[in-house]
């Protein structure tokens, strides 16, 4: 097999770098594991949520408050905003409106009645009439009838405990064929057909009857954007806001989905499920990717080789137990530890130092070695994998996705194919 561009990994750089690569007029292949976070993630994009443990309110303001080789000072505050202005167009052209500014951030309510900082929201989740994002006046917290995944009495309580006034309610769901057990994508796709949002919404209306705003379990419609959404709070009479669950998230489930259509419309090839085992080189290029078959390796011939497989979490690095680090596809560097015990922190819940283990790069985003210098001329690194970050501890998984795949179709895009 061949492909101009190969990209590895189908999270959110990974999807955004295939993308932007194949909108660029690459011929791109993307080679994947598995799913990637959007399966897991609240559907939000997360630029710079917390610095030190401590909540940040303008997270492009707050960037020159990072370290010394965070991925963002190595492609700067215009790949930033280049990502997230593209991202909100192709959100928009795919009916997954997502609402925010850059320059601040928002909250986003969550199942356990928390407000989750983020920076551009999905707009079922964004609520009505406030920049904040918090849902304001009278709110009532409504689950469904034996849906296991959503407290709404937990929501409520600790909704009240930060001083909003919530409620908890459960509202019936209409005859179906899942009376027993069901999970949440179950009910996502019975409320995408309108049939069903028209006999869900009476008894929604009267779960959040005095209310002002209504927080429900992000399960409004999985496969039609955010239509179901719309068409609900229109049936019910009163603004819907979606709290984030726990995974598989459904809107990171249609935030997946509007990528693969997006891909499949710009010819971009798929092999999923057979992950990348190695590469084949000549000097300091990479000439072909190695991944697992059927019967046997396959190895695909490429020009350009993106890497957006994630760090530790995401099984792009392997832990050793002698404390040493493997990226698992072209065996590059990882900055490591001592020991296997400097991998974790004192606190289970806390920052543990394996999440900020990466490969280093260049600005560029090849990846380099100790002195500085490339290591591949033709490999770039996207995402999760860069080091100096922790994406989770401090928020910033979904911006810096958005704006490695904005630098790296930068740099590809004005490579000829040879």
């Amino acid at each position: 097999m061949r492909a101009d561009v190969v990209v590895v990994g189908a999270g959110p750089a990974g999807l955004a770098s295939a993308t932007r690569l194949a909108e660029a007029g690459r011929q791109v292949l993307v080679l994947a594991r598995g799913n990637g976070f959007t399966h897991w993630g609240a559907g939000a994009v997360d630029v710079l949520g917390r610095i030190g443990g401590e909540p940040v309110e303008r997270p492009l303001e707050a960037i020159d408050r990072l370290p010394e080789g965070h991925p963002y000072h190595l492609i700067g505050q215009d790949a930033i905003r280049d990502g997230l202005a593209w991202f909100s167009r192709f959100t928009d052209a795919a009916g997954l409106t997502h609402a925010g500014d850059p320059d601040r951030n928002r909250v986003q309510v969550t199942a356990f009645g928390t407000l989750r900082p983020t920076c551009l929201l999905p707009e079922p989740a964004a609520g009505p009439g406030t920049g904040s994002g918090a849902p304001q006046g009278r709110v009532a917290v409504v689950t469904f009838a034996g849906f296991r995944d959503f407290s709404a009495a937990l929501c409520a309580d600790h909704l009240r405990r930060i001083g909003i006034d919530a409620t908890p309610a459960s509202a019936p769901l209409p005859a179906w064929d899942h009376d027993r057990y069901f999970t949440g994508i179950e009910l996502a796709r019975a409320i995408d057909d309108a049939d069903f949002r028209r006999r869900l919404a009476p008894g929604l209306a009267r779960a959040a009857a005095g209310a002002e705003v209504a927080v429900v379990p992000a399960v409004l419609g999985v496969g039609r954007g955010h239509e179901p959404w719309a068409d609900l709070r229109q049936l019910v009479g009163l603004p819907l806001v979606e709290a984030a669950t726990a995974p598989p998230s459904v809107p990171g489930l249609r935030l997946y989905a509007a990528y693969r259509a997006r891909l499949e419309a710009l010819g971009v090839r798929w092999q999923f499920g057979f992950p990348a085992v190695g590469v084949e080189r000549d000097g300091d290029r990479v000439t072909a990717v190695r991944s697992e078959g059927a019967s046997r390796v396959l190895a695909t011939r490429c020009q350009e080789l993106v890497l957006a497989t994630g760090g530790v979490a995401g099984n792009g690095i392997e832990a050793n137990r002698d404390g040493t680090l493997t990226e698992r596809v072209a065996g590059l560097p990882v900055d490591g530890f001592e020991g296997r015990m400097a991998f974790i922190g004192s606190r289970f819940l806390g920052d543990h130092p394996l999440g900020a283990a990466g490969v280093r790069v260049d600005a560029e985003l090849r990846p380099v070695d100790a002195s500085g210098e490339p290591l591949l001329a033709n490999v770039r690194c996207v995402g999760g994998l860069l080091a100096a970050h922790d994406p989770t501890a401090e928020g910033s998984r979904e911006g810096v996705a958005l704006a490695t795949a904005s630098r790296v179709a930068a740099l590809l895009a004005a490579t000829p194919a040879r």
